[in-house]
């Protein structure tokens, strides 16, 4: 799989915590596996440009929705055990540390927060299980 794919998660389940919880009401999640490659040229190249191996990561985003007066689930530098569910067998699941919090989308009656997007960035590598994922 090409480095930078995007795996969304439309209408699929966000759990949190151990044991793992469904987040109830998340809108969408979506996870970007990366490879940090290092560039060179050389005599031996010709001049052109190759690529060396680089380091690997994980990033994506989140959106919580909230109902009825909810306080926000998360907040800046918090670290979170979560599960990315395309059905109860495949998932990619890690720790994942808040990086970004917003936009978030208010009421236009009532002032409070309806929904709000998480940035985050995976700390160590994730792990898949199933067979939907079998890129990690």
């Amino acid at each position: 799989m090409a480095a930078g794919t995007v795996f969304s998660g439309k209408d699929m389940t966000f759990k949190t915590g151990s044991p793992a919880a469904e987040e109830v009401h998340s809108g969408r999640w979506e996870i970007t596996l990366t490879s940090n490659s290092g560039k060179y040229a050389s005599n031996s190249t010709s001049g052109w440009r190759k690529s060396v191996k680089g380091t690997k990561e994980w990033s994506g985003t989140v959106r919580i929705m909230l109902h009825d007066g909810e306080s926000m689930p998360f907040v800046l530098n918090d670290e979170v055990a979560a599960q990315f569910h395309a059905d109860s067998d495949d998932y990619i699941s890690g720790s994942i540390l808040i990086t970004e919090v917003g936009p978030i989308t208010l009421d236009a009656d009532s002032g409070d927060p309806v929904a709000i997007d998480y940035k985050f960035s995976g700390q160590g590598a994730p792990a898949a299980s199933g067979t939907a994922f079998g890129v990690v």
